[in-house]
């Protein structure tokens, strides 16, 4: 326990005051150079910034010009009628589902096949 009490309360190891003092003035010197340094790119970086911004700008613009151009135009019923009357890749289930009341077209999603059946050859 004696051992325990005759530890002397000193620091393991001392720096000159000369030492201390140029550590300061280094750390001083670096601080003030990349101080200087960051503001240099900073000026390139904003400009970045405003090219980015420019850019991003007219990409909504040209997305918005795309949109707005994809619109369908208004028809009259007449120019509407014509067009349905146009399309005669109409199949026999295209028919089928047109002739469908709602409480039928509502059953279809319900169907089910509980056994397919095998064709023999």
């Amino acid at each position: 326990m004696k051992e325990f009490e005759n530890i002397q309360k000193r620091m393991p190891y001392r720096e000159s005051d000369d030492y201390v003092k140029q550590l300061i003035d280094h750390a001083t010197d670096q601080a003030i150079n990349k101080a200087a340094e960051a503001r240099q790119p900073r000026a390139k970086t904003r400009s970045m910034r405003w090219m980015a911004a420019a850019a991003a700008v007219a990409a909504v613009m040209a997305l918005a010009g795309i949109a707005y151009n994809s619109q369908p135009t208004a028809y009259d019923s007449d120019t509407l009628t014509a067009m349905a009357d146009y399309n005669d890749d109409r199949g026999p289930i295209d028919d089928f589902l047109d002739n469908l009341s709602d409480e039928e077209a509502q059953l279809l999603a319900y169907y089910e096949i509980e056994e397919i059946p095998e064709i023999e050859n």
